[in-house]
């Protein structure tokens, strides 16, 4: 294992001292941690940004009916038919 050092705000070094007691861990695992979840986050969305980008290239787009069909929020249409 390589050392590095960042630079943080106190209040986010705060932050992992006060995670680190709670979990009976360092200051270390719990940066190592943070750091490994953001990057398979962001390795994943690069991932799915460009996979949507080539679909969409490609033509493989959702119709408005597939849309709707997949609505996650509720409209006010559908919101005054539920309370009928």
């Amino acid at each position: 294992m390589k050392a590095t050092t960042i630079r943080m705000e106190d209040a986010v070094l705060e932050r992992v001292d006060s995670l680190a007691k709670a979990l009976n861990r360092s200051r270390t695992w719990v940066v190592n941690q943070a750091v490994q979840r953001f990057l398979g986050y962001e390795e994943w969305f690069i991932h799915e940004v460009k996979s949507g980008i080539r679909e969409a290239e490609n033509g493989d787009l959702a119709s408005d009916k597939e849309v709707a069909e997949r609505q996650l929020f509720p409209t006010q249409n559908t919101l005054t038919s539920c309370n009928g």
